[in-house]
């Protein structure tokens, strides 16, 4: 039977919520996702190390978890939710209600039995605000203010800190110094992100690869017009052809991860997996070697589907003497994990994953060249759908 290759990719990005007038952090998910996703799923391989990923990490995304670790972010989130609950305005208290309880239990809110309380008692209310401020004491505030939080934490963190697993444990009747441990633990988490990935890189055990620092669609930054390429009939703007800028974000990328991760990546992962011939180009003169898309950009290629030698096989593109090797990711194997795993038992789930990949080995059984299988999905936003933000299926995949 012939080797195949798996090549697991995260994909870690979030946008830029700073507002560069204000310089406040309009929305609160770099930093949420950081406390658990950006964090646990690299340590998590602490306990794997023969399990070899790729993570991609945004700059613009590290650099929000960067300013947040310094104490230079801020978000209405994280200021209402650090606030003692005895000084909360009636507009923060309406805030709390209308952006701490989600619209329904979800698994990070139903691991909380007081959080499903509190929930309960919107919904109760029929989630108005008038007749909740009347109902919700202010020791119910401050629990739904530490729970928020507390959610969002890694699901090793919460085992193996032990501030935080006794908190976890109680559950609820939380104090004052309860909502200010939380906060500093964020903190903790926070200021841990970008070292896990550099220790991880440099023990050969993860390879960083990266994306153009704001994360915009490369082609279109070369040249609007590339969209009728894919589109033909699509109606276009006025032309806009701006190549400096797509050479500048790439630089700009490699030389971040060089100076806050100690490497400077040779892999790209394209925003949205968007591709044209002069990205590639730009791409191979700013110093990347490989870089990967989707299927379906190599279907639309051909003129037709690709079959599994096709898809799976790694091509080089050149021109011009350049060249970039490139992966093309299975769309429907990473959409298992981004969007179907999570209502499957953890274990069913991996040996599926794993039954499938021994099906693709099957096939290409007669093949005698390397193919690499490639999934490649974001690494942050299928883990709340998950039981235990998706750890006992990784566990299962890793050790499977």
């Amino acid at each position: 039977m012939p080797h195949i290759y798996l090549c697991v990719l995260w994909h870690m990005h979030k946008p830029f919520y700073k507002d560069l007038i204000s310089g406040e952090y309009k929305m609160p998910w770099t930093r949420l996702h950081a406390l658990k996703d950006y964090y646990g799923m690299v340590q998590v391989l602490e306990d794997f190390p023969e399990v070899h990923q790729t993570f991609n990490l945004v700059p613009s995304m590290m650099l929000q978890v960067q300013e947040y670790a310094e104490g230079k972010a801020i978000d209405p989130y994280l200021r209402v939710a650090a606030k003692a609950a005895e000084n909360l305005t009636p507009a923060e208290r309406e805030f709390i209600l209308r952006n701490f309880i989600p619209l329904s239990p979800t698994r990070i809110v139903a691991r909380f039995p007081r959080y499903v309380e509190l929930w309960q008692a919107w919904r109760a209310a029929d989630r108005n605000t008038g007749r909740a401020l009347r109902v919700f004491s202010t020791h119910a505030f401050r629990d739904l203010q530490v729970l928020s939080q507390l959610a969002w934490f890694d699901e090793e963190f919460h085992a193996k800190d032990p501030e935080i697993h006794e908190l976890v444990l109680r559950g609820r009747s939380f104090t004052l110094e309860d909502q200010a441990l939380v906060i500093r633990k964020q903190t903790e988490i926070l200021r841990a992100v970008l070292p896990v990935y550099e220790k991880f890189a440099a023990r050969g055990q993860i390879e960083i690869s990266t994306t153009p620092f704001y994360h915009p669609i490369l082609p279109l930054i070369c040249d609007s017009n590339i969209a009728e390429v894919s589109h033909p009939y699509v109606p276009l703007p006025t032309r806009f052809r701006y190549p400096q800028d797509a050479r500048t974000q790439l630089e700009r990328s490699r030389q971040f991860c060089r100076e806050h991760l100690g490497t400077a990546p040779v892999g790209l992962w394209p925003s949205e997996g968007s591709v044209s011939d002069e990205a590639f180009g730009i791409a191979a003169e700013s110093g990347f070697q490989w870089a990967g898309t989707d299927n379906g950009v190599l279907s639309r290629t051909l003129g037709r589907g690709a079959g599994v030698d096709e898809t799976y096989r790694p091509y080089v593109w050149r021109q011009g003497g350049r060249e970039l090797n490139v992966i093309f990711r299975d769309h429907y194997l990473s959409d298992l994990i981004g969007f179907k795993y999570a209502n499957w038992a953890p274990r069913d789930a991996a040996a599926d994953l794993i039954r499938r990949l021994e099906e693709v080995q099957f096939v290409l059984r007669d093949h005698h060249e390397p193919h690499v299988v490639s999934i490649i999905l974001d690494g942050e936003n299928c883990w709340e759908h998950y039981e235990q933000d998706g750890l006992p299926f990784l566990r299962a995949l890793y050790g499977g």
